[in-house]
């Protein structure tokens, strides 16, 4: 397969079976993916990983503890709550990824941006070896509890968890936007 139909055919999965997903794959992938960033400096990034099954279930405690102690997470019924937690703790790796703060606003936002390019790469090398995952942002996780559980240092900037493992079957594509779509032209200051 080549990149573009790679690209093309690789899907999030939110579904994983039970296989274990071996350490080894994951430093691998890490250290492929981390090559294929030249902008990346060694020192810009940080994982922590999560993959037995007491590091992941303390994570998913992490992960919803914001939720939990919110107005709208006291309504949220035990059991709707249990689902969440069972449904990332049977998830068999974790990856947190944290870029380097830099000294200035470009430095730390160049290390993000490269941080992110080695994280879609990191996908991308999963989905060739039958590796499934999604990258998760979601605000709600993004929280003091939250980045002091997961040991976040104060020159780090959260990027994402890569909740990983292997999946049955994926699933079908969604309709995606043209690029034409996105295309403006400029065409001077309007000023």
């Amino acid at each position: 397969m080549n990149l573009s139909e790679l690209i093309m055919a690789r899907r999030s999965i939110r579904k994983c079976n039970a296989l274990p997903v071996e350490q080894e794959l994951v430093i691998e992938l890490l250290r492929d993916a981390a090559r294929l960033q030249p902008a990346l400096d060694a020192g810009a990034w940080r994982v922590v990983y999560a993959g037995t099954p007491e590091s992941s279930k303390q994570l998913v405690d992490y992960m919803l503890a914001q939720i939990t102690q919110s107005k709208l997470g006291k309504l949220i019924p035990g059991k709707l709550l249990d689902v969440m937690k069972r449904r990332f703790t049977e998830i068999p790796a974790h990856v947190i990824v944290l870029s380097a703060q830099g000294t200035d606003r470009l430095t730390s936002d160049r290390n993000f941006a490269a941080v992110c390019g080695m994280m879609q790469s990191f996908q991308l090398l999963g989905w060739e070896r039958g590796l499934g995952m999604i990258w998760d942002t979601e605000s709600i996780i993004q929280n003091e509890s939250f980045f002091k559980g997961i040991g976040i240092r104060e020159d780090e900037r959260f990027v994402g968890i890569l909740h990983l493992g292997y999946f049955d079957k994926a699933p079908r594509g969604r309709k995606r936007t043209p690029a034409e779509r996105k295309w403006t032209i400029w065409e001077g200051s309007t000023i």
